[in-house]
């Protein structure tokens, strides 16, 4: 159950989101635990999810000032409570609201009309994934695991695949080595899809057959942007050239990149996946002490938490090409 309000205090307006389940609850020790990466606690048998969700949306709060926190809940469950400082601002009848400037907003008419299949286990994942896709016109199917994925390639030939690694039946990187080996599965593009730090890497997904890989949470710009290196599909866009979007950042600097030590390269990209604020302020002040201008072009992307960009910069560095397989 969801309860979402404002709250009136003196100097502000607060946004406060409640979010209370019926499950086991939490134990007191665990309520900060809950937080850290991939912490999972009470039954994970079943080996779902990878423990990431409840620390990026803590990052995510606590950039816009706000705090999340677990408290108490009447009989049993447990009751996340969400506080945000917001500011009221009151539209004329007919004015357009802000979120939608600079975003895709459809496909350029007269190109092919594109099938897209999400081979994923995790439903919420791919509900969101077929909703981002199918809004701007793609043709979206779904298989739910590399087995049910091979299936569907071979009846239907989609152009690009969206790759889940882990899943039950036969994982994302067999399901890839499979398709290579059959008619029509060298013209496929195939992008891995990831949330977790253990057992898979890019050099894995490259050497399975993939060619690109994106990482969970997915964001509908690296979704975006991810089809256009593959595809070159062009998109129809709504822009705000006043709103400042990763599009507008500075290019990374990839030869400044490739020139930097084996060894920090290997901290950013460790700190980068465990999306811990500490880890990634070390490497950044490391790197401040050996490049400053460097640091500020990432540090731009850092701010708005766009980490799959600079780990995207880290695979390319000394190359400015996409990934492309051996």
């Amino acid at each position: 159950r969801m309860d979402t309000r404002h709250l009136a205090v003196p100097g502000r307006t607060m946004l406060l989101i409640d979010v209370e389940d019926t499950g086991s609850g939490i134990a007191v020790d665990d309520r900060e635990r809950v937080f850290e990466p991939f912490v999972q606690i009470g039954h994970v048998a079943t080996g779902k999810g990878t423990g990431l969700g409840l620390a990026i949306t803590r990052q995510f709060v606590e950039i816009q000032g706000g705090r999340i926190f677990v408290e108490d809940s009447p009989g049993a469950g447990a009751l996340f409570r969400v506080e945000l400082p917001v500011g009221i601002v009151e539209y004329p009848v007919g004015t357009k609201g802000v979120g939608t400037e600079g975003r895709v907003i459809g496909l350029v008419p007269d190109q092919i009309e594109y099938r897209i299949l999400i081979v994923e286990d995790e439903q919420e994942n791919w509900l969101l994934l077929r909703q981002i896709l199918e809004q701007v016109g793609f043709r979206v199917q779904v298989a739910e695991n590399g087995a049910q994925g091979l299936d569907v390639f071979r009846a239907w030939r989609p152009h690009f695949i969206w790759m889940d690694i882990r899943m039950p039946v036969m994982d994302g990187l067999e399901a890839t080595r499979r398709i290579r080996r059959l008619e029509g599965g060298h013209e496929v593009r195939i992008a891995a899809c990831t949330a977790s730090v253990m057992g898979e890497s890019a050099e894995q997904c490259l050497l399975a057959g993939m060619d690109d890989f994106i990482r969970k949470p997915y964001r509908q710009d690296e979704i975006f942007a991810c089809l256009v290196r593959n595809l070159g599909v062009a998109f129809i866009r709504k822009e705000n050239p006043e709103e400042a979007t990763l599009e507008l950042l500075e290019k990374i600097d990839l030869e400044k990149l490739a020139a930097l030590p084996p060894e920090l390269i290997g901290e950013m990209t460790e700190a980068l996946i465990s999306l811990e604020e500490k880890r990634i302020a070390v490497f950044m002040q490391k790197l401040s002490e050996i490049d400053p201008c460097l640091v500020t072009v990432i540090g731009r992307y850092v701010d708005k938490l766009a980490y799959t960009e600079v780990l995207h910069a880290i695979q390319n560095r000394g190359n400015c090409a996409p990934l492309e397989r051996s």
